[in-house]
């Protein structure tokens, strides 16, 4: 095979491979705002403030706080 011949079909192969990344980033940020768009409702239904649960309690015994 011809040194042209190897340059174009790597060429080719990284073309190929740039295509396919693009659709994949752009499926992910679609779905990705998706996510994010619904996590703000959630968030404005608890506006209940910090509250010390058993949870954060045992955080801070073993952070040590």
């Amino acid at each position: 095979m011809k040194t042209m011949d190897k340059t174009n079909l790597k060429r080719r192969s990284f073309l190929k491979g740039a295509a396919v990344s693009t659709v994949a980033v752009g499926s992910a940020a679609i779905t990705g705002n998706a996510v994010a768009d619904s996590a703000p409702e959630t968030q404005a239904k608890s506006k209940q403030g910090y509250k010390l649960t058993r949870h954060i309690k045992e955080y801070y015994r073993l952070a040590r706080f």
